[in-house]
């Protein structure tokens, strides 16, 4: 039986309880085996990081750190460049082979924008996409998957349609907590402990007293 895995990008500046919660729903729901994690070198449609590449890897190592169910790919920290997911894929498909069914996990809120990514055409021939919708979002995917059947075709975007998970409310942003952690406010339960640790540690996001507490 092929392997069933899927694909969640991020900058993960840093990564917290609501990724991981998410993506073991993803999984649970869709029935895949596997949960890549791909930290973004350099996010074409995003602000850049604020905390270096090899900090954000070791933060994401210690968060799955003994979880089976996730892996990390580096392939997009150690290539030079904007980092693409079309390029990404292409090189975990020769990676698992075409036997794998490997798919793209993106955010409900991510649809709209999705059309301006690089190669999006060929990101959908490449994969299938699975989309998080959190609850709250499903009066507004309506319109949002209209205009993605404008841009790319009805027949993608009722696929895209077909693709829609229910995940859980988890009100957990990186940017919160790199706010919090310049402010000096604790950010313990919201990224797990190992990863406090690192960023009091490593004095990251310009922290100037101790944020577990």
């Amino acid at each position: 039986m092929a392997e069933r895995m899927v694909l969640f990008g991020g900058t993960f500046d840093p990564v917290h309880h609501g990724h991981v919660i998410v993506a073991r729903a993803v999984a649970e729901q869709g029935g895949y085996q596997r949960v890549i994690l791909v930290p973004a070198a350099r996010p074409p449609h995003k602000r850049q990081p604020e905390a270096p590449a090899a900090d954000r890897l070791a933060m994401l190592e210690l968060a799955v750190e003994g979880e089976s169910l996730f892996d990390i790919c580096r392939l997009e920290l150690e290539r030079p460049g904007p980092s693409y997911t079309y390029d990404t894929l292409c090189r975990l498909r020769e990676q698992h082979g075409r036997k794998t069914e490997l798919h793209l996990l993106i955010g409900a809120d991510m649809l709209e924008e999705f059309p301006t990514w690089h190669r999006a055409q060929e990101v959908l021939e490449t994969t299938e996409l699975v989309v998080a919708a959190r609850p709250g979002w499903e009066g507004r995917l309506a319109p949002v998957l209209e205009g993605l059947g404008r841009k790319l075709g009805k027949e993608k975007a009722e696929k895209t349609r077909r693709s829609i998970l229910s995940t859980p409310l988890i009100d957990i942003s990186s940017t919160e907590i790199r706010r919090r952690v310049r402010r000096g406010l604790s950010i313990r339960y919201l990224t797990p402990y190992p990863v406090v640790d690192y960023i009091k540690s490593q004095r990251l996001y310009a922290g100037s007293v101790p944020c577990g507490g």
